[in-house]
């Protein structure tokens, strides 16, 4: 939408997904845009609201340096957009808009002003316990991950990391926690919808259809099941594993190919290559048992904020095929 800021007419999402991380946000990133009536930018994941005025940009640890892909000037936000046509639905992605709810919905207000109450927010909800799993598998496909889950998900591990002002998925537990998120952005915004990650892949085409209407758009254009994108996991043998490796971690000749392939195929490339180079794991029983104490009271009170059933969030690892 074309917004006036300081004396200039700019142009800011109509819509954000606003994640959460692992619920199905590249699914619907790559559905969306097929529609002819919706503008994304070509790179997902620019998190630029929630690093607003937030300090230095947070660490990539396989390089060292601040996240490439994070972009922490308005200026570069804002060309992401200049190619959208007038008559089209803009928006964008950044998982990191739930878990940094609070800088994230503070600068909304602040570059949207008046026109605030009219961008539509998607939030995408996925069994916690599972998400914070896929989140784990996903950071050591990526290479950024070296500990054991159940180290990795120590309140002391997470914490350090957090002080060391490393990317915040390392937060599996935090990324879980929905509801306070979730009353903020009902609390703050007219136009919120909820989309359950068991609905998106159980029904890719009526969740499309959902997703359109929230948005105010004629039917989307999914068909069948919901693309398997993104999958994580441990490599399937040794030399998918050296695949994967090229794929996923920064450096290398990677650089040099860029030019070449625009970020949607690149992107579309390693998300259809990643469910023949890894194989999920299942998360131990006893770790979903743990997880599901931690998540209880959080899982419990977004129910009766959405009204919606989330029973199945609450059962044991050998009733859930987790």
């Amino acid at each position: 939408m074309n917004v006036a800021r300081n004396g200039r007419i700019v142009k800011l999402p109509d819509f954000l997904i606003v994640g959460a991380a692992r619920s199905g946000t590249t699914t619907l990133f790559s559905l969306l845009s097929r529609h002819p009536r919706v503008f994304l930018p070509p790179e997902k994941e620019p998190m630029f609201l929630s690093v607003r005025g937030q300090g230095a940009i947070p660490v990539d640890v396989r390089t060292g340096k601040p996240a490439a892909y994070v972009i922490g000037d308005l200026g570069r936000y804002l060309d992401l957009f200049k190619s959208a046509r007038e008559d089209d639905a803009v928006g964008e992605a950044s998982t990191w808009y739930l878990y940094r709810h609070r800088s994230t919905i503070r600068n909304i207000l602040e570059l949207y002003g008046e026109k605030a109450g009219e961008v539509r927010i998607l939030i995408l909800l996925r069994d916690p316990a599972a998400r914070a799993w896929s989140h784990y598998q996903l950071k050591r496909r990526n290479g950024e991950e070296s500990l054991p889950f159940e180290r990795a998900i120590d309140p002391g591990v997470i914490r350090e990391r957090l002080q060391k002002n490393f990317t915040p998925g390392f937060d599996y537990v935090g990324f879980g926690r929905y509801f306070e998120p979730v009353r903020s952005y009902l609390e703050n915004f007219p136009r919120v919808h909820i989309l359950w990650f068991e609905d998106l892949m159980n029904d890719a085409a009526g969740a499309a259809r959902e997703v359109c209407a929230f948005l105010g758009l004629e039917p989307g254009p999914a068909r069948g099941g919901a693309p398997k994108l993104n999958v994580s996991g441990a490599p399937r043998n040794r030399l998918t594993g050296v695949m994967g490796n090229f794929l996923y971690r920064p450096g290398g000749l990677k650089p040099l190919l860029k030019p070449f392939l625009p970020y949607r195929l690149r992107a579309d490339l390693k998300s259809r290559l990643s469910s023949r180079l890894f194989r999920p794991e299942r998360l131990e029983a006893g770790l979903r048992d743990r997880l599901i104490d931690i998540f209880r009271d959080d899982i419990l009170a977004l129910a009766g904020l959405t009204g919606r059933d989330l029973s199945r969030w609450l059962e044991p690892a050998g009733r859930t095929g987790t």
